[in-house]
């Protein structure tokens, strides 16, 4: 897996009905802007690395001093019969932000849609057909 040039596929149980699309898009655009602001930064994780025991505080000027972290672009989410991909190049975001996502595409996958795994990387699952999109042949996306 190249976090600055792989894409992320999304094997679902079944073909996605248009909420299914909305769901899973929904996830990954927000899991994008959440990258693109700085979120996915594990050098300033300064309330998990606490105890939290009384009143935590936020220290900016430590936050100033940690490396910028930001995830760098996306495509759109793309869906072919059972399958979803999309490519993601995550800058100088950390993995943190793979962690993120997963944990959110479990809780999706057991409330809301079945999610049959996940993989990092790879140029061709299933069926893929490059250059297929006509929802004709079972071709859907979500625009991010």
């Amino acid at each position: 897996f190249n976090p600055l040039n792989s894409f992320i596929w999304f094997e679902l149980f079944g073909e996605p009905t248009d909420r299914d699309v909305d769901l899973l898009g929904g996830v990954i655009q927000a899991w994008y802007v959440m990258g693109r602001l700085g979120a996915f930064n594990s050098s300033n994780l300064q309330l998990a690395n606490s105890m939290l025991e009384y009143d935590p505080s936020y220290d900016s000027d430590q936050a100033c001093a940690v490396m910028p972290s930001s995830f760098h672009d996306i495509s759109d989410v793309e869906f072919q019969d059972n399958w979803a991909r999309v490519w993601v190049d995550l800058g100088t975001s950390d993995y943190l932000g793979l962690d993120v996502l997963l944990n959110c595409l479990s809780q999706l996958s057991s409330e809301h849609l079945g999610i049959k795994q996940v993989v990092f990387g790879g140029k061709k699952m299933g069926d893929w057909e490059e250059g297929m999109t006509s929802a004709d042949y079972g071709y859907k996306h979500f625009k991010i």
